[in-house]
């Protein structure tokens, strides 16, 4: 299991991402303050250089585990349930280029927002037919790419489908996809789910990703979350892929980003031994 800190290129002031700026400025911070994965927020992928992408993980030691893709549904409103085709179209065009990015690191894209809203459909019924849709095509994608697609489970408040962990199996054990399964928020399993750490259990492998943050967004450590839970849970399944801090760069990037590992390296220890991490 490896933790990952959030990066962006360009990042709203309450947006919940750790590092903001440059590659060249972010990377060698994140280094230094301890992190060996890096999940990217990134509102397009071609308006990045992939090639110094690449050299600048690999100058810093950083692996790319996730790609985040909310920013384009708040840019251009871009998501794969909306009535509009073309939207849909964009949408799809814009998550294939993310794959572009994540192939050569074999990193998981993540949908969470960009699923979009019942309103953006003209009922529920079709935005469910169009979600569906949507995802049979990224799945192949994804195969074509070498990819892993982490479906979100996003709180009621922020969602209209797929609110809760158990949902969630359903949905998958309904579709045969190959390289699609669900993405938990822990501020998400706040708000909806009874049981953090049987949802988990409950849910096995078809959790791929992991964002982690306290109960207010703040870095772990900072609410009352029950981090042993979770991370016992996570055990349990034998879960192997990233924890991705997805948190309020406050007070700084660095205290929030210095904090995080080491409360995360102290949960750890406690759940799977000290000789284990």
């Amino acid at each position: 299991m490896i933790i990952a800190t959030t990066g962006s290129l360009q990042a709203g002031p309450n947006a919940p991402i750790v590092y903001r700026g440059s590659y060249e400025e972010i990377f060698p911070m994140m280094a230094e303050d301890g992190y060996r994965g890096v999940e990217l927020h990134i509102r397009d992928s071609r308006e990045i250089d992939r090639k110094r992408l690449g050299e600048q993980l690999k100058q810093n030691l950083l692996t790319l585990t996730s790609i985040g893709t909310g920013a384009a549904y708040g840019a251009w409103h871009w998501n794969l349930g909306d009535h509009d085709k073309e939207i849909r179209r964009k949408a799809m065009a814009c998550l294939k280029e993310h794959m572009i990015t994540a192939s050569p690191h074999h990193a998981l894209i993540i949908i969470g927002s960009m699923q979009g809203r019942f309103r953006d459909a003209l009922s529920e019924e079709e935005f469910v037919n169009n979600i569906e849709e949507s995802l049979y095509h990224l799945d192949r994608l994804a195969e074509q790419y070498d990819v892993s697609i982490g479906y979100e489970i996003m709180n009621h408040y922020e969602s209209d489908f797929l609110f809760s962990i158990k949902d969630g199996v359903r949905f998958m054990e309904e579709h045969s996809f190959k390289r699609i399964g669900l993405h938990i928020d822990t501020v998400h399993m706040n708000i909806d789910e009874s049981d953090l750490g049987n949802g988990i259990r409950m849910a096995g492998p078809w959790i791929r990703h992991v964002h982690i943050a306290d109960n207010d967004r703040y870095y772990p450590g900072h609410g009352h979350m029950n981090f042993r839970e979770i991370i016992q849970g996570l055990k349990d399944i034998d879960y192997d892929g990233a924890l991705a801090l997805e948190t309020f760069c406050k007070p700084t990037s660095r205290i929030c980003g210095k904090k995080s590992l080491e409360y995360l390296k102290f949960i750890l220890e406690e759940v799977y031994g000290k000789d284990q991490i």
